[in-house]
């Protein structure tokens, strides 16, 4: 058996860890969202407010990676739609 099988399945049971991955995807989503008010927005202070928003999350995205990085787990997009995202 390969390596990376054995990984995926002590991350499949560790829930800490299917814990910072589900995070990672509702970050993913946030910062989505975030873009998608920056695109809609035409007051200065919104545009503001929208790109403090976008670096905030970005932030935490940043720092949940990491986590799951320091942790063994290798965050690799699988497959990416609108607001559902499968990690392996």
């Amino acid at each position: 058996m390969r390596k990376a099988d054995l990984l995926r399945r002590e991350i499949a049971r560790d829930e800490s860890m299917q814990e910072l991955f589900s995070e990672l995807s509702d970050t993913r989503f946030a910062l989505s969202q975030a873009y998608a008010r920056f695109n809609a927005v035409y007051e200065p202070e919104l545009v503001d407010a929208c790109v403090y928003e976008i670096n905030a999350v970005t932030s935490r995205y940043n720092y949940l990676l990491r986590q799951i990085k320091a942790r063994g787990g290798a965050a690799e997009c699988r497959a990416c739609t609108e607001g559902a995202v499968t990690w392996a």
